[in-house]
């Protein structure tokens, strides 16, 4: 009896599986935390927050970076610090900028985990160069909101005579549709290489 072919199977059904529910693991954690905000001390609730939020990056570059491909439980991976990158920065835009007074620069803590997150995304691409265009656009859109945040007239709809007059709600729109306009045109670069092949 050739068991060979089962292990190899198994070894490579078993890190798909876990893979693929990795993202639901780490909602789990960022639901957990949430759901902890007043229960625990102020210092150790931001220290937490932190750690969760900031697993996706680590976890994108090891995918990027380490992981075999083709392989379905990279791909897997890929998708899941992709999803959880995305609900991060949703969350990181919405602890710092919710109830802000849109007429002062946001917290540097925000710019510096906007500007982390393109950093992430650019040296994620390095390694895949059929995902430059597919990180580069949100990469550039984290770098643009990153800053753009620092300058409360880009930030208040008071100014209303400036053109560059936008909400923070503008803002998220331009980050997700930079996603997918990246995506858009990473499918469009390689349907031309295919067609050129």
């Amino acid at each position: 009896m050739n068991t060979t072919q089962q292990t190899t199977d198994s070894r490579g059904i078993v890190p798909a599986i876990a893979w693929g529910l990795a993202p639901v693991g780490w909602i789990v954690l960022l639901y957990v935390w949430l759901s902890l905000d007043g229960d625990l001390p102020g210092p150790v609730q931001t220290a937490l927050g932190i750690v969760i939020l900031a697993l996706p990056a680590p976890w994108l570059l090891w995918a990027s970076w380490k992981m075999p491909r083709p392989r379905v439980g990279t791909y897997l991976a890929e998708t899941g610090a992709l999803v959880a990158m995305l609900l991060s920065l949703f969350v990181t835009a919405v602890y710092f900028l919710l109830g802000a007074d849109p007429t002062e620069t946001a917290p540097i803590g925000f710019t510096a985990a906007y500007l982390t997150a393109a950093a992430v995304l650019v040296a994620s691409a390095r390694p895949l160069p059929s995902r430059r265009l597919a990180y580069g656009a949100p990469a550039l859109a984290c770098a643009v909101f990153a800053i753009s945040v620092q300058v409360p007239q880009w930030r208040t709809e008071s100014y209303v005579d400036s053109k560059l007059a936008v909400a923070d709600e503008v803002l998220l729109y331009v980050l997700a549709g930079a996603i997918a306009l990246g995506i858009v045109l990473q499918a469009a670069w390689w349907l031309r290489g295919k067609r050129r092949a």
